[in-house]
C-alpha cells in the first residue's frame, strides 16, 4: 500500500509516506509497521525510487536517518547513504552506508562508529550485520569504555557475533596503551543473567613464601543449578596447585565443596591437600540438615599456602553434622562434631572433646491469662577424648518468669533449676572411670529496667536514660570432681555483666550472690532515629565469696567487679569515636581498653586509628588510611603493631589510579604469616577495565578488611 500526494506537472512525489504493512517489522520482532519518510521521493512507482532530504526509516524502537537513499520496491531493498545514523534505546551507530532488506528484515551497516548507552562503551566496525531476530555480527571491530579522546585500553577482534543470550569473538586481543597484553583465539561470553562457561581473568602476584604466583581460573556452568570453578595456579617456590570450587543448589538444598591439591611441594617434598564441604538440606518446612567438614594435610597448610590473616591464624578445623527442628515454641538440635587441631602449641587440656552425639532442646511457652512465661533448656551429649575423662552428660534447666510493668519500669523475677548428671565410662585413671556425679542447683534472679526520655527545650535534642539492675543468687554446690568437657570462663564485658552464670557451658554453675547494675544514656537529634552519642556504665557487686572454680582457675573474691564503660560518639558527619574501658578499682589499674577514632569524608578520604590494651597481655595499635590525592590518585595503607611483642602484625602501602574507563591498584604488604613469628612479604597488582573486568591479584578484599570504611566504591 502506498499513500502520497503527487504533482503531475513535475512528475515527482513530494512529502510522501510509503508504508509496508507487515506482520513483522524490519529490524526487530514486532508487529509494528516499517515506515519510511523523506522530504523528496522521485521515480517511477513500482520500480526504483530516489529518496532525499530528512530520510527516516522507523521500525519499532529502531530508527535509521540519512541524507540520501534509494528504494527498489521490486527487491524490497532500501540503501541509505550520506550522514547515516542508526539509533535505538540501547545504542547509536554512525555509518557510511546501510542496506536494508525489507523482505528478509535484515540490515547491513558499513564503516561504522557505535556507542552503547547503558555501559557506556564505544568502538568502530568495518561491517555490522543485523538479522530479523535482532542478532548482530561485527567484523574488524574495536570496543572500549574510554572516551573518544582517551583510547587507554581497547578490545580488538576479527569478528564477533551477538545474539540474545551470548556473544562469540574470534582472534580477540586486549591492548593497553596500544600494547597487546592478552590474546585469545576464541572467546564466548554471556549477554544475559545466565551463566556461561569460559576462562576468567588471570591473577598474578608475588610473595616471599610462595614466590611468583600466576593463576588462570576456568568457570564451568555444568547446569542451571550447578557450577565448578577450576583454578590452576603456579607458585614459583611451591609448584603447581589445582584448586576446585564446586557449588550446587536445588529447591531444597545448597552446598559447596572445595578441593585444593599441590603435589610434591618444593619446600616440603610432600603432597599438600585441603578439602572442605558445606551443605544445607531443607527436609521440610521445619526440619533442616546441615553438614560441614574440613581437612588439611598438615598444621602449616594455611601458613604456607594462603595469604590472609584469618586463614593463617586458624587452629581448629570443624567436622559436624546437625539436624534442626523448628516450631512455634521449641527448637530441637541433634548432631555430632569433631575437630582437627592444626596448631602444635595447643595444650592437651585445651583440645576439645568429640561430641558423639549430642541433643539440644529449647522450649518457651506463655500463659496469656497470667502473663507467666515458662521454658525448658536441655542437653544430652556424649563426650570422647583419648587420654581424658569421657562419658555422657545430661543437663536440663526448667525456668519460669513473669514480667511486671510498673509505670514504665519492667520488673522480671525468674526461677531456674540447673539439673546435671554425669556417667563417665573411661578416664585417665581407674577412679575417674567409675565416677558418677550429679547436681541440682536453683538460680534465683530479679531483673529491673526502665526507659526514661527527656527533650531539651532549648535545643533540638532528645535524651534517653536506660537503667538496669539484676540481682542473682546461686547457692554453692561442690563441683571440684566434675569433669570439664566444654566449659570456659569468658572475659567480663557488658553482655557477661548481666549473665547469671559466670561460666559458659554446663560443667560448672558458679555460686554467687551478686547485684549487677548499669545505665545507658543516648542522645538523639529529633529528626534522627539513630543516636549521635551513647554512653554505658556498669559494675557487679558480690555479697559473698565464690567457691566454685575450674581447674587451674585463680580464685577472685573481690567484693566487686571492674567498672565497665563504653561510649559511641559521632562527633560530626566525618568524625566518630568508639571507646571501651575496664577499670579495676581494687588495684587502681586499667584492665582493658579499646579505642577507635575514624575520619571518613564524602570524597572517600578515610583515616582510622585504634588502640587495644589488655593488662600484662596485649598492647597494640592499628592505623589505616585511604587518601585521595589529585584527581585520579589514591593512597592506601595500614600499620598494625604489637608494642609488647615488638612485632608488626600487618603493614601495607598501596596506590590506586582511576580514570573514567580504567584503573590500577598496586599494594606492597608484609604480615605475620607463621605462628612462630615469621613474616611474609608480597606484592600485588590489579588492572581494572571498566565495563570489561579485572586482571591481576584481587586486592579489594585486602583493602575492605584492612581499612575500616573502605567499601570498594572507588571504582564504581
Amino acid at each position: 500500500m502506498m499513500i502520497c500526494e503527487a504533482n503531475a506537472e513535475e512528475n515527482s512525489i513530494n512529502a510522501c509516506l510509503i508504508s509496508y504493512q507487515n506482520s513483522n517489522n524490519l529490524l526487530i520482532n514486532s508487529k509494528e509497521s516499517t515506515l519510511l519518510s523523506a522530504g523528496s521521493i522521485e521515480g517511477q512507482l513500482g520500480k526504483k525510487l530516489s529518496i532525499k532530504n530528512e530520510i527516516k526509516v522507523t521500525s519499532g524502537d529502531n530508527t535509521i536517518i540519512g541524507g540520501e537513499a534509494t528504494f527498489d520496491e521490486n527487491g524490497g531493498i532500501i540503501r541509505v547513504t550520506k550522514n547515516l545514523i542508526f539509533e535505538n534505546p540501547n545504542a547509536v551507530i554512525y555509518g557510511k552506508e546501510a542496506i536494508i532488506k525489507t523482505e528478509e528484515k535484515t540490515a547491513l551497516i558499513q564503516n561504522s562508529d557505535y556507542q552503547i548507552y547503558n555501559i557506556p562503551a564505544r568502538g568502530i566496525a568495518k561491517t555490522i550485520a543485523i538479522d530479523s531476530d535482532n542478532n548482530f555480527k561485527l567484523t574488524d571491530f574495536t570496543y572500549t569504555t574510554c572516551t573518544a579522546l582517551d583510547n587507554s585500553w581497547e578490545l580488538r577482534a576479527q569478528s564477533m557475533e551477538l545474539n540474545k543470550d551470548e556473544g562469540m569473538a574470534k582472534n580477540l586481543s586486549l591492548r593497553f596503551k596500544d600494547w597487546p597484553i592478552l590474546y585469545l583465539p576464541y572467546l564466548t561470553f554471556p549477554l544475559s543473567d545466565s551463566r556461561k562457561s569460559g576462562i576468567l581473568p588471570p591473577n598474578f602476584g608475588s610473595s616471599t613464601k610462595r614466590g611468583l604466583e600466576l593463576s588462570l581460573p576456568y568457570y564451568w556452568n555444568i547446569s542451571t543449578n550447578m557450577d565448578l570453578k577450576t583454578t590452576p595456579k603456579y607458585m614459583d617456590k611451591r609448584g603447581f596447585q589445582l584448586s576446585n570450587q564446586f557449588r550446587f543448589m536445588t529447591k531444597n538444598q545448597r552446598g559447596e565443596t572445595l578441593l585444593d591439591f599441590l603435589p610434591n611441594d618444593k619446600q616440603t617434598d610432600k603432597d599438600r591437600t585441603y578439602i572442605s564441604h558445606e551443605q544445607v538440606v531443607n527436609l521440610s518446612s521445619d526440619w533442616k540438615l546441615s553438614l560441614k567438614g574440613e581437612y588439611a594435610s598438615g598444621n602449616n597448610y594455611f601458613e604456607d599456602l594462603t595469604q590472609t590473616l584469618s586463614s593463617t591464624s586458624r587452629t581448629h578445623l570443624v567436622r559436624s553434622i546437625n539436624l534442626d527442628h523448628f516450631s512455634n515454641n521449641w527448637f530441637l538440635n541433634i548432631g555430632m562434631d569433631n575437630h582437627q587441631i592444626i596448631n602444635d602449641v595447643i595444650l592437651f587440656d585445651e583440645k576439645p572433646h568429640k561430641r558423639l552425639p549430642y541433643l539440644n532442646f529449647t522450649g518457651l511457652w506463655s500463659l496469656k491469662e497470667t502473663g507467666i512465661n515458662y521454658g525448658l533448656n536441655g542437653q544430652l551429649a556424649y563426650f570422647d577424648k583419648s587420654g581424658a575423662a569421657s562419658g555422657g552428660r545430661f543437663h536440663m534447666m526448667p525456668n519460669i518468669s513473669k514480667t511486671f510493668n510498673l509505670n514504665g519500669i519492667q520488673v522480671k523475677p525468674a526461677l531456674e533449676i540447673d539439673i546435671t548428671k554425669y556417667n563417665l565410662d573411661k578416664g585417665s585413671d581407674e577412679e575417674t572411670s567409675r565416677f558418677k556425679a550429679k547436681r541440682t542447683v536453683p538460680i534465683y534472679s530479679l531483673d529491673v529496667n526502665a526507659l526514661l526520655k527527656k527533650s531539651w527545650s532549648n535545643q533540638s535534642y532528645q535524651q534517653t536514660i536506660e537503667p538496669r539492675i539484676m540481682a542473682v543468687y546461686i547457692p554453692f554446690h561442690d563441683q571440684n570432681d566434675f569433669p570439664v568437657f566444654d566449659t570456659i570462663q569468658p572475659d567480663i564485658n557488658h553482655i557477661q555483666l548481666f549473665r547469671k552464670n559466670r561460666y559458659i557451658g554446663q560443667d560448672r554453675i558458679g555460686d554467687t550472690s551478686k547485684l549487677s547494675y548499669g545505665i545507658t544514656t543516648k542522645l538523639f537529634e529529633k529528626s534522627s532515629l539513630e543516636p549521635f552519642m551513647s554512653l554505658t556504665l556498669g559494675q557487679t557487686h558480690y555479697y559473698k565469696e565464690r567457691k566454685v572454680t575450674l581447674p587451674n582457675e585463680l580464685v577472685n573474691n573481690n567484693n566487686s567487679s571492674a567498672y565497665l564503660a563504653m561510649m559511641k560518639w559521632n562527633i560530626s558527619k566525618e568524625w566518630s569515636l568508639r571507646l571501651g574501658h575496664m577499670w579495676a578499682s581494687d588495684i587502681d589499674q586499667s584492665m582493658k581498653t579499646e579505642t577507635r577514632l575514624q575520619y571518613k569524608s564524602n570524597n572517600a578520604k578515610i583515616f582510622n586509628f585504634s588502640y587495644r590494651y589488655r593488662r600484662d597481655m596485649l598492647r597494640q595499635f592499628d592505623t589505616s588510611f585511604s587518601i585521595p590525592i589529585r584527581d585520579s590518585w589514591n593512597i592506601v595503607g595500614r600499620y598494625n603493631y604489637s608494642i609488647i611483642d615488638k612485632k608488626v602484625f600487618e603493614q601495607f602501602i598501596g596506590v590506586e589510579y582511576e580514570t573514567c574507563c580504567w584503573g590500577i591498584r598496586a599494594v606492597s604488604r608484609k604480615h605475620l604469616a607463621y605462628r612462630n613469628g615469621e613474616s611474609d612479604s608480597s606484592f600485588s597488582i590489579q588492572f581494572i577495565f571498566k565495563g570489561l573486568g579485572e586482571i591481576g591479584m584481587p586486592i579489594e578484599n585486602l583493602l575492605d578488611r584492612g581499612i575500616l570504611g573502605y567499601d570498594g566504591t572507588y571504582y564504581d
